[in-house]
């Protein structure tokens, strides 16, 4: 019954591509299909980051990156892994050749997310070695995925 079917391993990985809208600092919905992006982790709608003493709206700032981003024209997203408890699936988003998860993290909008891989490492060390974003002089924060835990049922995105 199964023969003539390609090997399941042989198969594409999962690729969607079109225009992007940005619904959350580290989700987009492409080609109708939300993504949550593989291997960062932004600040959450509600969390507040303090910014040489003011309360600063970090996930303002991670968001509008991100738009800035995603926004220039079609992206591509590979996805990854199994869909999440709500259907969701990660993906890995790029822009020509540029890889946009690589730079909300290189950028300090977003932070690695170890728990999923190690590959955004290199860039949060740029950010760190830079100041850049949550990584400038003067904020303070709470991981995300710390904050999740604490704020928000199941710790989900």
């Amino acid at each position: 019954m199964l023969l003539g079917l390609p090997a399941l391993a042989e198969m594409p990985p999962d690729i969607i591509m079109g225009d992007a809208r940005v619904i959350d600092a580290d989700i987009l919905i492409v080609s109708g299909k939300r993504v949550i992006l593989w291997g960062i982790d932004a600040p959450e709608r509600s969390q507040n980051c303090i910014l040489n003493g003011n309360v600063w709206g970090c996930y303002d700032v991670s968001k509008r990156t991100l738009e800035a981003l995603a926004g220039r024209g079609p992206i591509e997203c590979v996805l990854t892994g199994e869909p999440d408890p709500f259907g969701r699936r990660h993906g890995v988003c790029t822009y020509g050749t540029e890889d946009l998860n690589a730079q909300m993290v290189r950028m300090g909008a977003a932070l690695a997310f170890t728990e999923q891989t190690a590959d955004y490492e290199p860039q949060q060390l740029e950010a760190i070695t830079e100041g850049a974003g949550l990584w400038q002089p003067g904020a303070v924060f709470e991981e995300p995925w710390v904050w999740r835990r604490g704020h928000t049922p199941g710790g989900f995105r």
